[in-house]
């Protein structure tokens, strides 16, 4: 049986998040943008993509252009960097070796889907050693379709569709993903409340050295316990430009 697992990044691999979403907020300021929520699990879809859209739509009445979002990656990137420890991102233990076991193993394909943007993608990428498609919030806004672009992309390269698919993450947003796309779920952290109350003790794991690849991580949530994503989710394009979640 093949196997793909899809993971997060940030809070997921690395210890990245706080780093970011300070770098987030100044480029924010950067681009001239002031009146936002930094409740960040507030907003529809939770990609950096989505959320500087928002912003920007709410503060100026249109959507950024090309250039202006362009504008806005490189500031990003810039404060990611130099938020960034001189050691480097600290990895989630037993993440690294995870990694290489994977890699190791013919049964397995790994794949990267991350609501950051692409610019600010390549520094984690390069911490991690990650081999596999890496999606990001440059390429799609909705969590649920660069999941689907990972699956997509994995699959070509692998000349074929895999057994089975299971996201990794660390939010709800990587839940809801994956039940979107009619994936496995490991959660990764301490506490099953960012989940959702019926999330199962048994699927979240605070190191990779407690994860058994080959074990069952189908999640069949409580009728009305999970938040449905937009309609407009079904709808998937492949590639940033042809895929309805730009307009």
């Amino acid at each position: 049986m093949t196997t793909l697992i899809v993971f997060d990044i940030d809070g997921t691999l690395l210890r990245s998040v706080a780093a970011h979403q300070a770098a987030f907020v100044a480029a924010l300021h950067d681009s001239g943008l002031t009146d936002f929520d930094t409740a960040w699990a507030g907003y529809t879809h939770h990609t950096d993509s989505w959320i500087h859209r928002e912003v920007f739509r709410r503060q100026w009445g249109r959507l950024p252009d090309a250039a202006e979002s362009r504008r806005f990656a490189d500031h990003l990137h810039a404060r990611f960097l130099a938020a960034t420890p001189a050691g480097g991102i600290e990895p989630i233990p037993g993440a690294t070796g995870f990694l290489r076991a994977l890699a190791s193993d013919g049964d397995y394909a790994t794949a990267f889907a991350t609501g950051a943007l692409r610019e600010v993608t390549t520094a984690k990428v390069a911490a991690l050693g990650a081999v596999g498609p890496v999606v990001t919030g440059s390429d799609h806004t909705f969590r649920a379709h660069l999941v689907r672009e990972a699956v997509r992309r994995a699959s070509d390269r692998a000349g074929g569709a895999f057994d089975r698919v299971v996201c990794v993450g660390d939010g709800p947003w990587d839940v809801r993903a994956a039940l979107d796309t009619g994936s496995e779920f490991i959660g990764i952290g301490t506490d099953t409340a960012p989940f959702g109350d019926w999330f199962p003790r048994n699927r979240l794991f605070a190191s990779f050295d407690d994860v058994d690849p080959a074990a069952d991580f189908t999640l069949t949530p409580p009728p009305g316990r999970t938040v449905a994503e937009p309609d407009a989710d079904k709808a998937f394009a492949a590639g940033p430009a042809a895929c309805p979640c730009w307009t």
